[in-house]
Formats: structure tokens, sequence, C-alpha cells
């Protein structure tokens, strides 16, 4: 159950009667927690993370004081009342989310008279961020791909029917045009435009965020469309304190396409030092159709991989070195994110996709939640290497081996300086990013950009009913393309959001920025050695988003609407030049209601989104690397516990609405609807059951975000038909 992705800005000052769409305290059912022995204010922080409890008072009550371990499923009234036990701190509610810690013997009279402290994570919840979920809520969803991850959002919008060719959008905006980070580490992964940009096993995340439109300066450079920030397991969030070993297993059948799906863990501390070690694979058919056709070229070649090793204490800070490895080789339709063309050049069905995207980082942190002295610095190198093989009509004997390799090599030092009136995070930034496409006897074809940004974000609630983010950033970077001729530019982004608290119940917020991203690299393959350089742009944008959000008495509402305008966009291409570029208009609104009890939750949201090329509808193709021609979408999700029985069900559906937009393409974008349903039963406490049946009526359908519809030419690759899966997980 996701308890936070309604109000993204779950951490917020707590004591000022302010609620989220977290359960309340008290009724809330038992969720995972798992808080190692440590500093108690750092484990007021971590229970605040992990509950979405709005936790305030003040700091001083938890100075010297330590937390016994806890870990365990509890309702959040629970967790709090065992972490401060035998400490000295108690708290009072202020709302139905919110608590004020005090002294055990404190009388309620002097409650009021606390300083207000505010209660943030690392990487904290900004006022406008659309997506916010954490590894409690990915576990829930137990996404198979990224389609699955993000299936509860009516704003994002995954193309593509298999992992390797799925693109996110982002309330339109395709994720090559926003910040993407893993585990901190910038990702430059725009290969080939028949697959998929960045192929992450969403089975590896702890947390996902997303900041559309308007995104903060320590978000990283190129936050033209805001960012998208990812983030690996840790032993801490699968390992309980009290054991030093463990790990999992996961097994996963599905009827449709016979596809098998393996993985485990393997975890471990010893002292301050954690490793973790992950596997997964799945194997298959290619799957049916809801016509009941199967769909050539389609079957599950996915292999991940994930190791991490990691050094903490409370001196030294945390030292952490992670490499992750995602891997699909074999064969595809030979434009990858659609079936075929009934015009133009004739090709062969299908040539084989080697995708391997490589991520290695090493970070430090020492935050101690308080003082002028918390650094940070993230080391990054990461690698999406493509190779195709093909057996041209014309020489069926004869094998073409093309490869094209992104690569970012990045670095960011910063620190959080912990005022009385705001948490302000400065520091600078760097990356070198190449673009290479090698064809064997020809000499290899690259482009680079190098970058360096400095940059400052300040996070500052005022009083009790406002709560601002504000920063900028200024980035310098060198540009060479193909002839080696060199370009140099700068710019300055900027961005200002806040959320304005009316009352208890009522909230408002806005944002807006002003992005610089320089000149982005091309896709590989499409380099061309006789390009000359004459008059390439950076790109800017402009962003603005505003919101009402209201909660009450387990009720909520939320709308939206947005704007983000793209200049100088480049689009090359490699007969007409590396220097075309366009504007892009993408804007909409979304609006979503629900009720959340102590037993599930029901949610229904909605989204209408339009994007322009200079002016003109885009489509699939012109919009190729920046928007997607989305329309009307609405997704309906739900979920029930029987703790009792140790039953929970849920249910999740999509609606996208007929979308006329693009008829001048030559067809339009038909409607769609498709369902699914999941029980889920623990028999004995290591062992977690699911039954699930995807895509229940058997629709035929194109996801609205994938390659084609709007072309008469284009066969499109229908998504699966219905397939009933059983899947286990075994922890010991």
């Amino acid at each position: 159950m996701r308890n936070n992705r309604y109000l993204p800005a779950t951490l917020l000052a707590l004591g000022l009667g302010i609620t989220t769409p977290a359960m309340t305290l008290a009724q809330g059912p038992a969720i995972p927690v798992n808080i190692t022995a440590q500093p108690l204010d750092q484990a007021v922080t971590q229970l605040a993370e992990q509950t979405g409890l709005n936790i305030g008072g003040d700091t001083s009550l938890l100075e010297g004081r330590t937390a016994s371990p806890l870990s365990g499923d509890y309702t959040p009234d629970q967790a709090l009342q065992n972490l401060l036990q035998g400490t000295g701190v108690t708290y009072e509610r202020t709302g139905e989310n919110a608590v004020m810690l005090k002294p055990l013997a404190q009388d309620d009279s002097e409650v009021s008279a606390l300083p207000t402290v505010q209660i943030f994570a690392a990487t904290d919840a900004n006022p406008t961020d659309t997506v916010n979920y954490n590894r409690a809520d990915i576990e829930a969803s137990q996404p198979q791909d990224m389609k699955d991850l993000f299936k509860e959002e009516s704003s994002v919008s995954v193309g593509g029917p298999i992992a390797m060719n799925q693109k996110v959008y982002v309330r339109g905006v395709e994720e090559t045009a926003m910040a993407v980070t893993v585990d901190g580490a910038r990702q430059n992964n725009k290969v080939f435009h028949h697959n998929a940009t960045n192929l992450i096993d969403p089975a590896l995340l702890k947390a996902v965020r997303a900041s559309a439109s308007v995104a903060p300066a320590d978000d990283g450079p190129g936050a033209i469309g805001g960012s998208l920030a990812y983030e690996t397991i840790d032993v801490n969030d699968v390992l309980a304190p009290d054991r030093t070993i463990g790990g999992f297993l996961d097994g996963r059948y599905a009827t449709n396409g016979d596809q098998l799906t393996t993985s485990g863990s393997l975890y471990g501390r010893a002292g301050d030092v954690e490793l973790l070690g992950y596997l997964k694979h799945m194997d298959g058919d290619d799957y049916e159709d809801g016509n009941g056709d199967t769909v050539d070229h389609t079957s599950p070649a996915l292999i991940s991989g994930l190791a991490k090793i990691a050094y903490e204490n409370d001196v030294l800070g945390r030292l952490e070195l992670s490499h992750e490895v995602v891997n699909d080789d074999t064969d595809r339709p030979y434009r990858a994110n659609f079936a075929d063309l009934t015009a133009g050049r004739p090709v062969p069905e299908s040539r084989v996709y080697d995708l391997t995207r490589t991520n290695t980082v090493f970070n430090y942190s020492r935050d101690r939640g308080e003082g002028l002295w918390n650094p940070e610095v993230t080391l990054g190198t990461n690698e999406t290497d493509l190779e195709t093989r093909e057996h041209p009509l014309a020489a069926p004997d004869t094998t073409l081996v093309y490869n094209g390799i992104t690569e970012s090599d990045s670095a960011t030092v910063q620190n959080l300086f912990h005022t009385p009136f705001a948490t302000v995070t400065a520091g600078v930034d760097y990356y070198d990013d190449t673009a290479t496409f090698r064809f064997e006897g020809d000499p290899d074809l690259e482009e680079n950009a190098e970058n360096v940004g400095t940059f400052i974000q300040v996070r500052q609630p005022v009083g009790d009913w406002l709560k601002l983010s504000y920063g900028a950033r200024y980035d310098r970077q060198e540009f060479t393309g193909t002839d080696g001729s060199d370009h140099d530019d700068s710019g300055v982004s900027a961005n200002l959001s806040g959320e304005v608290f009316l009352n208890e119940y009522v909230s408002i917020n806005a944002g807006y920025s002003d992005a610089w991203g320089g000149v982005a690299l091309a896709e590989n393959f499409i380099l061309n050695g006789a390009w000359v350089y004459d008059d390439v742009e950076s790109v800017e944008s402009k962003n603005y988003t505003a919101g009402l959000r209201v909660e009450a008495a387990g009720f909520f509402g939320e709308a939206n609407v947005y704007q983000t305008e793209i200049e100088n966009g480049r689009t090359p291409s490699w007969g007409d030049g590396p220097d075309l570029s366009a504007d892009f208009d993408i804007e909409g609104y979304d609006l979503a209601a629900g009720y959340l009890h102590e037993r599930g939750e029901l949610s229904v949201k909605y989204s209408d989104i339009e994007s322009e090329k200079d002016g003109e509808v885009a489509t699939s193709y012109d919009g190729n690397y920046f928007t997607v021609p989305l329309g009307k979408i609405i997704t309906v999700n739900g979920a029930l516990a029987f703790p009792s029985v140790s039953v929970d069900l849920g249910m999740n559906a999509e609606f996208a609405l007929e979308n006329d937009a693009v008829e001048e393409s030559g067809a339009k974008q038909d409607s769609y609807q498709v369902v699914g349903l999941y029980a889920d039963y623990r028999p004995i406490e290591p062992l977690v059951l699911r039954l699930s049946v995807d895509n229940l009526t058997d629709e035929a359908y194109t996801d609205r975000a994938s390659y084609g519809h709007e072309f008469p030419t284009v066969e499109t690759l229908l998504e699966p038909g219905r397939s009933f899966a059983l899947s286990a997980r075994y922890t010991f």
C-alpha cells in the first residue's frame, strides 16, 4: 500500500496540525519498520521516512540518547512507542498523523511553547514532487518492469510491452529530457530510439522520486523537464538489526508465454561492514496478445544483478560502493519498439539486440541531522552498450554488427547546512558524457560533453503554514562534435516551489523553474562523420505547476495543472545535420480522489496531457526524446487487508480514452481498458504467496505511450493478453 503517493511531502514539520495521506497514527495497519541501534535523533528521522509520520518538538530532547534496534511489522503508534521506550521522551498527538515530542514528565500546557523542528531525510521531498515511493511501496506492488512500477499513476506512462523497449514519460515529458540518477549517479543512456533509454530492474529499488516540471538545483544538471531519481536497496532495508546474515528467494511463473522469473539475494553485516548480493533471471517464450496471436520476438531475456559493500559508524559516517548490471540479449523485432512497417525499405523480420547497462557508484555521507558540517560525496560511472546483429536480406550469410556505447562519469560534492531556519544544500558537480558509434572497418564516431556546475538549494519551513524550496545553479559546458569542433556555453537555472497550509485539511502548492541544459548528445545510431556543426544551440526550458490538496477523515482529493516549455530542443538527423532543433510545449492537468482506511484504500486518478512540437500536435515520431501523445488516462487502484487470515487483495485498472488529436497523421489513438487483480497470502511468517491475473478481460491494445498508434503504416506491438501468475518469496 503506497501511503505517501498522494501528498508527496510526507516529511513535514510536525506539531503543526497538518495531516498527510499516510495511515493515521493509531489506526494504521502494521508496516515494515527496520531501525538499527543509533543516536535517537537519527532513529527518529528514519522512523519518519519509513512510516510517513510528522514528528516535531525540541531537538535537544533527543541529544545524547540512543535508540534500541527496532525491526518488524508495527503500526506507526507501536513503532514510535517502542523507539522512545526508556529514553525519557514521549509524545502527544497534534493531528491525525502528527505528533509532538516532549519530556516524559511534561504536562500538556508546556508543549505549545516548544520550538518546532523539521524532520527531513537527506533527499527531501519537494512541495511539487509527482512520485515519491519508498521500499514498502515498491514491495507491495511487486513490479516486474517499469510499467508495473508506475501502473498506479495516471500522470506517468510507460510505453513498450517488454523491458528492453520501455520508455518512461512523467507528465508527458520523456525521461531523456529529465535529470535521471541511480544512487545519485547521472545516467546518459540515449543510445537508439528503438529501445529503452534506461534499462532498470525495479526489484532492485528501495526508492523512486520524480520531480516533474520543477526540479531542485541539487538534483543535478539538465533537468529540462524535471528530475527522476532511483535508489537501490541496502542491507538495512532487508535485514533486521539483530541479525547478521539473511536472504530471500523469489520465484514467479506466468501462463502467457510460460514465463519464469527467479531471483535471490544474500546479505549480511559484521560490525560496521555490510555486504549485499542480488541476482535475477527471466526466461520464457513469446507472449500472446489479446487476440490470441503470438507476438514474435518478445520472449523475456533479462538478467540483472547488484553487489554492494558499505562501512558505517557514528564517527566516520557511511561509505558505500555498489555495482549494478542489467542485460537483455535476444532476437527482437527489427525495430524493437514496433512490430512492422508496411512502407519504406525492406528489412529483416528481426535482429539481435544485446543491451547492457552498468552502473558503479561510490557514496560517502555523514549527515548528523544538525550542524553546519554534513558532507556528501558521490562518484559514479555508468555505461549503456547496445550491439545489434543482423543478416541483411541482400546477403543473408553476412552478419552486420553495429555498436552504440554511451558513457557518463560524474561526481558531486555537497554539504548540508542545518540552520535554525532552513536546511541548505550547496555544492559542485561534474559530468563527462560520451556517445560512441562503431561499425567494423569505419572509424569510431563520437560526441562528447563535459559540464561543471555549482548549486545551492534551500528548503525552508515558514511558521506553521508554509513550506518553501528554492535554489539556483550555474553550469558551464564544453561540447565536442563528431568533426572535432568545440562549442562552449554556460547558463543559469533557478527554481522556486512552495506549499501553503490553509488549515489542517487543505493546502495549495505552486512551482516555477527556468532550466538550462547545454547541448544534449545525439543518439549513437544516427551519428554522422560528415556533420558540420555550424549553429548548435543549448536547450532551455520554463516549467510551471500549481495544485490543491484536501485530506480529511481518510478521504483525500488533489488537483494539479502544469506546463513545460522547451526551447531549442535538439532534434538532429543523420541526413539533415546536427544543428536541427525544435520547441516543445507540454501541458496538462491531473485529478485524484480516494479513501484511506486502516484495512485498505481506494483511489481514482485522471490525467489529460497535450504535447506540441513547433505549434503542431507532437507525434510519437517527431516528439522522440521529448514527448509522446497521451491524451486522457484514468487509473483506478484498490487494496483491502484481512489480517486475521493473512490475506491481502488488490486491483488496478487503466482506462485510456480515445485520442483524435493526432488524426492528421492518418489514424487516431484507440481507447482501451485493462484490469489486473491480485491476492497475497502469508501461510507462515517467512513465506508470501501471490496469485495474480493481468489483463483480466484479455484486451487487445497498444499502450498509449508506445510508438506508432497514429500512423497507418505502423504495425504496433500489442500488449500481452490475459495472464495468470503465481509468485512466492521465502525470506530466511
